[in-house]
């Protein structure tokens, strides 16, 4: 069935998770868009505590920057961006590739 495959358009995060306890996020690919994203995944604001009796979830969750993307560059200063306390992290893949569709390597 494959993942979802998320790209952000306008140099915004793909996913933004607001100031919410229970949350859960699970089975996600997160690719870079051709405009810089600070974030690809942005969860909370910052100093918010979370709950830890009602923690948010976060698993099964990929980002990738750069690799074989036939549409140029692509790009994000962070894949992922937890701000929030009381947050569970299982399972995650953040690949950042240093090369581009004709296999040049790179240091962007």
């Amino acid at each position: 069935m494959g993942l979802a495959t998320l790209i952000p358009q306008n140099g915004t995060a793909a996913v933004e998770v607001g100031n919410v306890d229970g949350v859960k996020v699970a089975g996600l690919l997160l690719q870079a868009g051709a405009q810089n994203s600070d974030a690809l995944l942005m969860w909370g604001q910052q100093g918010y505590a979370g709950n830890s009796a009602n923690p948010g979830a976060m698993s099964d969750v990929y980002a990738r920057v750069g690799g074989t993307n036939a549409t140029g560059d692509m790009r994000a200063t962070n894949m992922v961006q937890i701000n929030s306390g009381n947050t569970v992290v299982d399972n995650t893949w953040l690949w950042r590739a240093d090369h581009g569709v004709g296999g040049l390597v790179e240091n962007s």
